[in-house]
């Protein structure tokens, strides 16, 4: 597997596979409804507009992008999607494992990430501790979410 950073060709990719991810994954943990909010917001261009405000990089298996992982400039996680065919295979771990050193070499001391409820087993796994349960706002939808937080 290769990580390596997000290309501007990357972007409908990455669109799809965050698309999918919320379709099959997600929905495990929230509502239908939700997830067809969340999943019509997202976009290529969505993605694109944000390259200068994030450093994002992108996992590859077999010439495929099958998962992707991006952090601001402020030590927070912006978010981590791995394709539904790849859970629990690594790819999340070495994207992960990358923010958080790429956030190192910038100062960071600590590392903070809204996690889904789907997600937050798998940051607590790593180190992440819940400091807060909050209410995200996607739309018109509220969906449970929590402030997770990491010293590195």
């Amino acid at each position: 597997m290769i990580i390596r950073l997000v290309k501007d060709k990357d972007y409908d990719a990455i669109a799809n596979l965050h698309k999918d991810t919320i379709q099959h994954i997600n929905s495990i943990d929230y509502p239908e409804d939700v997830i067809s909010v969340w999943v019509e917001r997202t976009s290529p261009s969505r993605y694109r507009n944000s390259a200068k405000k994030v450093k994002r990089w992108v996992a590859i298996e077999d010439k495929k992008i099958v998962g992707f992982c991006d952090h601001d400039f402020k030590c927070d996680i912006g978010g981590l999607y791995v394709h539904k065919d790849f859970q629990g295979k690594g790819a999340g771990k070495k994207l992960l494992e990358t923010a958080e050193l790429s956030m190192k070499k910038l100062g960071c001391k600590k590392i903070t990430i809204t996690a889904t409820l789907t997600a937050k087993t798998f940051y607590e796994n790593r180190g992440y501790k819940v400091i807060k349960k909050n209410l995200h706002q996607i739309e018109d939808k509220k969906i449970d979410v929590f402030k997770m937080t990491k010293k590195i």
